[in-house]
């Protein structure tokens, strides 16, 4: 039959699928986010102990330092620590982005210590974060205690000379692009027209 007329098109069906759809994206994100936290290091498997008493003098001995971030032995994607005899640093500057590397004993390493310390300016005290279904207390406390004094007498010399060497390889770009400019300048007059 040509002349057949066919019912109504359903409006809310495509309303439908939409919602179908954005409900599946977010449980999908929502099981992702639960998934990543649940890894070793990861969100949900860390404990912040910055604020016990036991920690006061090594919290006391960071404080001043011109820095936020502070790890040692961080897990890779695998769940696997790495780097047991250097601590990374990062600083508190906004828009820097300079890593100082102090080296330390890796004598932690071997009984599971692992921590990653974060404050948000160098007013605020630390965060540690440890994973203590992990990391003995008296472990992290004997290792935080070794490594205050260390990374308080080396990191504000390593954090100059890495800002002095930031500095100088900024200088060195900017006049590769002076002299690169200049280069395609002298290129454009140079014919005969």
């Amino acid at each position: 039959m040509t002349g057949a007329t066919q019912g109504p098109v359903n409006k809310h069906s495509s309303t439908k699928v939409l919602v179908i759809i954005s409900s599946v994206m977010a449980l999908g994100s929502g099981i992702g986010v639960v998934i990543t936290g649940l890894k070793k290091g990861g969100f949900l498997t860390t404990s912040d102990v910055g604020g016990l008493p036991e920690l006061t003098h090594v919290q006391a001995q960071l404080r001043p330092l011109e820095a936020c971030s502070l790890t040692y032995q961080r897990r890779d994607k695998r769940g696997q620590r790495q780097h047991p005899t250097s601590v990374f640093i990062e600083s508190c500057t906004v828009g820097e982005y300079i890593s100082v590397l102090i080296d330390v004993p890796g004598t932690w390493a071997d009984k599971g210590v692992g921590f990653e310390m974060t404050r948000g300016s160098m007013s605020e005290p630390w965060e540690i974060l440890v994973e203590k279904a992990d990391v003995p207390f008296p472990d992290l406390k004997e290792a935080l205690e070794h490594f205050a004094p260390l990374i308080a007498a080396r990191y504000p010399e390593k954090l100059r000379e890495r800002r002095a060497g930031a500095s100088e390889m900024e200088r060195h770009l900017n006049e590769r692009e002076r002299q690169e400019q200049e280069r395609k300048a002298r290129a454009k007059t140079s014919y005969p027209e």
